[in-house]
């Protein structure tokens, strides 16, 4: 039986539980009523992803193709927004959950928005600066005077950037400049041209880039090196009323992440499959799973930093990883006003997050068949 088949049966199972009659289930799903009963429907959340799917994003791919929402009861959208604007799609209501690195979501706490983080998706850094192999660069103080590109201007690997070059008391703008740059041939064509003498870009971007045959080499700092990258959050508001909601949403993403690092090709095969633009055109697709695989590889020592499968903490904070954000936003001059870590997230759904069988994912992941 195939991982499809497997997930549908589990939908099914998930309905009846739910006291919802069995021929709705083959139904498209359609918005729901927001809490996942007694309703027909499936419940709809609205997911804010601020990059392209691609290998860093495989796991939420898997959560779709590979069923793990719909055998939660859940129809998730995914919203593209920008990394131009971590946060806003979630302000404005265009979004309930939104993923984002934790500097926007620091400063827009800070503004008096009421945000918090919900479910740790990649619990290490993944930001840094690279620079090409053979540069002059040799320290973080060798940044002063430099340009240094970005995937797009506001994104949060720029607040990451600022916050490791203030260990050195560099200051954008007045010691270096950053550059909007995107991300793939775009970023290279940059960093090898001279357009920019850096990148501040993340894990995979640099893993595709060295795939393709350009060498890099990175830099961070000591306070940086200690922190969590992407999370997902919600408002206050949406979080007290459909906690179940995100219970069951974080549950998906637990399996899906415990599938992608068993099998990291299956999970990139299945996002080709369901996201065909992730398909780079003009390429054979082995030797885009190729590739891919490299970057993929490069993102799942991140993605299941601390053994979340053995310790049963998917998507779960640790306080003292908060604080040390906080402390390190505040000292960089991410943000100014202190702000109490405690309030920021919460671990209330994250028992749920790991009630499932591991051990059952894992023989999906391992038996998947195109």
């Amino acid at each position: 039986m195939t991982i499809r088949n497997r997930a549908l049966r589990r939908a099914a199972a998930v309905a009846v539980a739910l006291g919802l009659a069995a021929g709705a289930v083959a139904c498209s799903p359609t918005s729901g009523n927001g809490d996942g009963s007694g309703s027909s429907e499936l419940t709809k959340v609205r997911f804010g992803l601020p990059s392209v799917m691609g290998a860093n994003n495989s796991p939420l791919a898997v959560a779709v193709a590979g069923g793990y929402f719909e055998q939660e009861g859940l129809d998730v959208e995914i919203v593209n927004t920008t990394s131009a604007s971590e946060g806003q799609a979630l302000m404005t209501g265009k979004v309930d959950i939104e993923s984002a690195t934790p500097g926007p979501i620091l400063q827009l706490q800070e503004s008096g928005q009421e945000f918090v983080m919900v479910y740790n998706y990649l619990r290490a850094p993944t930001g840094s600066i690279a620079v090409l192999e053979d540069s002059p660069i040799a320290s973080l103080e060798d940044f002063a005077g430099t340009t240094i590109g970005a995937d797009a201007l506001g994104s949060g690997n720029i607040l990451l950037t600022d916050g490791i070059l203030a260990s050195v008391d560099l200051a954008p703008g007045r010691d270096y400049e950053h550059l909007a740059v995107g991300v793939g041939a775009q970023a290279i064509h940059a960093l090898e041209s001279g357009r920019v003498d850096a990148l501040e870009l993340w894990d995979t971007e640099y893993a595709a880039i060295e795939a393709n045959g350009v060498p890099l080499r990175t830099f961070s700092s000591d306070s940086a090196e200690q922190l969590f990258s992407t999370t997902y959050m919600t408002s206050r508001t949406y979080a007290d009323a459909h906690g179940d909601t995100i219970e069951r949403f974080g549950r998906a993403m637990a399996q899906a992440s415990l599938f992608t690092a068993t099998n990291p090709e299956a999970a990139l095969t299945m996002m080709y499959g369901a996201f065909p633009e992730t398909r780079i055109a003009g390429t054979a697709e082995e030797e885009q799973l190729a590739s891919d695989t490299i970057a993929l590889q490069a993102r799942l020592g991140i993605l299941t930093a601390g053994d979340p499968a053995t310790e049963g903490t998917w998507g779960a904070y640790s306080p003292e990883a908060v604080a040390e954000w906080v402390s390190f936003a505040q000292n960089s001059g991410v943000i100014s006003t202190p702000l109490d870590a405690e309030t920021l997230f919460t671990n209330e759904f994250s028992e749920a997050y790991n009630d499932f069988d591991d051990a059952e994912v894992i023989a999906e992941a391992e038996q998947w068949k195109p």
